[in-house]
């Protein structure tokens, strides 16, 4: 972990942090990749640097989400890239929450509808084969006689 300091541009320039640092840019500066920020301040130059970067490809897309922006530096930087096309901003306290943000913002896939209703008619088909196994069992548990006076057979049934 990188501590905020003055020193923290040069200290990502050192082993292991400018291996990863390295494979961040090389990951998001593709053509038709999308970087997500959740609670990213737009506090850290080097950082914004390799964004800004990725921004020069008219293919990529910014999706900054955030909390609040006291500072107004989410601001500044969607102002100073002038890639408004490419930036999606999403700024206040329902979307700092995941929750809220998953529910009510996000999109829901359509295996999602699919799943929850194929789960709902099992439920439904498992809460009626229960009632009528358990109508099934009470009716099996009492003797069945015959139209001959002279013997009982028992029923089974199968479910």
């Amino acid at each position: 972990m990188i501590y905020p300091n003055s020193a923290k541009d040069r200290e990502t320039a050192e082993y292991p942090y400018v291996e990863l640092f390295r494979d961040f840019a090389a990951a998001i500066c593709r053509p038709n990749s999308t970087l997500v920020t959740y609670g990213y301040g737009f506090g850290d130059e080097h950082i914004n640097r390799v964004i800004h970067d990725m921004l020069t490809i008219p293919s990529t897309h910014l999706v900054v989400i955030s909390f609040n922006d006291p500072i107004g530096r989410i601001l500044k930087f969607y102002y100073e890239s002038a890639h408004y096309a490419q930036m999606s901003v999403l700024i206040g306290n329902n979307l700092g929450d995941i929750t809220n943000l998953a529910n009510d913002y996000l999109p829901k896939s359509a295996i999602d509808r699919t799943t929850i209703r194929m789960a709902e008619l099992l439920q439904h088909r498992m809460g009626a084969d229960a009632r009528a196994s358990a109508t099934i069992t009470s009716a099996s548990s009492t003797p069945v006689a015959s139209a001959s006076s002279t013997s009982t057979t028992p029923t089974t049934q199968t479910v």
